[in-house]
C-alpha cells in the first residue's frame, strides 16, 4: 500500500528540547515509545480492516525503527496487493455474477473503508496527551 507520510506537530520548545535529549541520553526508552504508538496504530488498523478471508486483516506489519537525519521513522504498512483499493475505494465491473456471494454486482464503485485513514486520525487525537503522559512519567522516572 502506498506509504502516507504523516507527522505529529505541535511540541513546544520545551517538550522538544527534552525529547531530544532523551533520544540521546535513553534512546532505548525513546524507541520503545515510538514501537510502542506504531503498535497501537497497526492495532487500531487491524480492527477497521474489513475481514472477508482474514487476509488483508492478518497482514499489517510494523516495520524496523530508521532515524534520518534528526528524525524518525517507523512504517505501518501491508504488502496485499488489494489493499489500496479497499482504502480508497474502487471500480468494479457492473452486472458481474460473483459466485461468493451469489448475486451480480450492480454498483460501479465499491467506496472506500479508509481503515488507514482513520486510525491516523484517531491516534494523532490522542498522541499529544499520550507523549505528555510519557514524558511527566519519564520525568519522574529519572529525577529530571
Amino acid at each position: 500500500m502506498a506509504g502516507t507520510d504523516y507527522s505529529f506537530e505541535g511540541l513546544d520548545k520545551l517538550e522538544q528540547q527534552l525529547s531530544r535529549m532523551i533520544e540521546q541520553e535513553y534512546p532505548a526508552e525513546f524507541e520503545k515509545m515510538v514501537l510502542q504508538v506504531a503498535c497501537e496504530l497497526q492495532g487500531k488498523v487491524k480492527e477497521k480492516t474489513p475481514k472477508k478471508t482474514g487476509r488483508l486483516q492478518d497482514s499489517w506489519k510494523v516495520g524496523k525503527i530508521q532515524r534520518l537525519g534528526g528524525e524518525y521513522y517507523i512504517e505501518v504498512y501491508t504488502n496485499v496487493d488489494y489493499a489500496e483499493p479497499v482504502e480508497y475505494g474502487h471500480r468494479q465491473e457492473v452486472g458481474r455474477y460473483v459466485p461468493a456471494i451469489g448475486k451480480r454486482l450492480v454498483a460501479p464503485f465499491v467506496p472506500g473503508k479508509h481503515m488507514m485513514q482513520l486510525s491516523l486520525e484517531e491516534v494523532a487525537a490522542y498522541l499529544p496527551g499520550y507523549l505528555q503522559e510519557w514524558l511527566d512519567d519519564f520525568i519522574s522516572t529519572h529525577d529530571l
